[in-house]
């Protein structure tokens, strides 16, 4: 099996306001943390989705707003060593979050996507509270100018299975499989007039027009029209929030 994608993280300069944001648009269960934490908004899990965090960025944040996601793995720094011989590089070394939390890392990937890394704590205490059953994150997404080169990085870092998918224009997404107590994915080839390389997340929905409308009224920007994905795959279709940052909307029917 493969490591997992188990939390995303959205962020921009006015945190508490993105926190609002996503609860009026999703009705995510956002848990602010304290000052000692950043005001870090937990966003509890969700049913077929995973949890995530909703930050206020900081002065040494490359950025004004990002979107990223984080892979659970046993040994950060093992993790850290080895994606720095094939081409990725360390942003952030291992850092604990708290006890019984777990510790994180951050590396950018050879086409300069920033993702995170989550290992567990050696210890934990109590059950994991009830997962919400808000609109959930079910798919993250990374682009780059060379995507069988980053399809090979994350096969070998992380023994991601991937399989090629023929789009209508001739181009191939590369599905990445939902590996246990995470979410699957997508590697694409960053094409001409695309926006600016950034890691994504897409959130299911039943409505896509509905909650682009949602999304639109609420502060953020249509970017495209709900969609038919090629292949019968379901529709898409994608928003700027408040911070800038590119969200996708799914409907698998």
């Amino acid at each position: 099996m493969g490591n997992p994608v188990v939390h995303f993280e959205i962020a921009g300069p006015d945190g508490p306001a993105l926190q609002q944001y996503y609860r009026d648009l999703f009705g995510w269960d956002v848990q602010v943390q304290g000052p000692e934490m950043g005001n870090y908004g937990v966003v509890m899990w969700m049913e077929d989705g995973i949890g995530g965090g909703i930050m206020e960025t900081t002065a040494d944040m490359p950025g004004d707003s990002h979107v990223t996601f984080y892979i659970q793995v046993d040994d950060l720094q093992a993790a850290l060593d080895k994606l720095s011989g094939l081409g990725g590089a360390t942003v952030m070394p291992p850092t604990e979050i708290a006890p019984e939390v777990g510790s994180v890392a951050m590396f950018t990937d050879p086409a300069h996507n920033p993702i995170g890394l989550y290992s567990l704590p050696s210890e934990m205490s109590g059950d994991m509270p009830p997962r919400s059953s808000a609109p959930p994150v079910v798919h993250f997404e990374l682009g780059g100018s060379d995507a069988q080169a980053l399809e090979d990085f994350y096969t070998e870092m992380f023994g991601w299975q991937v399989n090629p998918m023929e789009m209508g224009d001739g181009g191939v997404y590369r599905l990445v499989q939902q590996e246990p107590d995470g979410i699957g994915g997508g590697i694409f080839q960053h094409m001409e007039g695309m926006p600016p390389n950034a890691p994504g997340i897409a959130v299911a929905v039943d409505d896509l027009q509905a909650y682009l409308d949602k999304a639109v009224r609420l502060g953020g920007t249509a970017l495209m029209q709900p969609s038919e994905i090629p292949g019968g795959f379901g529709s898409l279709a994608i928003f700027y929030d408040i911070a800038g940052n590119r969200i996708s909307l799914f409907n698998s029917s």
